[in-house]
């Protein structure tokens, strides 16, 4: 499972570097895309409220109360389950699993 995960990972920060049109929006060599670049490139997040709840996520998640590994683990699972358009999966899952450990999304 963890091999997987990685791979997942490595795939999506390829391919959120992909949708950069122009090479002087990608990552310096040897650094990752970040959290925030992949969940918004891999959820295909549209909206202005869809990309708010995810600096929200990142925020809750740099901060401590929110378990990165609950984040990873729900969007793998949102992106495996709705592969055109995971980001409604993924908030409800996460709001759902927030819920459980008594953080607020």
């Amino acid at each position: 499972m963890l091999r997987r995960h990685t791979i997942i990972c490595l795939l999506m920060s390829l391919a959120a570097a992909s949708l950069s049109a122009r090479g002087d929006d990608l990552p310096p060599a040897g650094r990752t895309v970040g959290l925030e670049d992949r969940l918004k490139a891999g959820l295909r997040a549209q909206l202005p409220a869809e990309e708010d709840f995810i600096e929200k996520v990142v925020l809750l998640v740099r901060t401590g109360k929110l378990p990165g590994k609950l984040v990873d683990s729900t969007y793998i699972w949102a992106i495996e389950r709705r592969k055109e358009y995971p980001f409604p999966a993924f908030e409800k899952a996460l709001r759902l699993q927030a819920d459980k450990i008594g953080v607020r999304l």
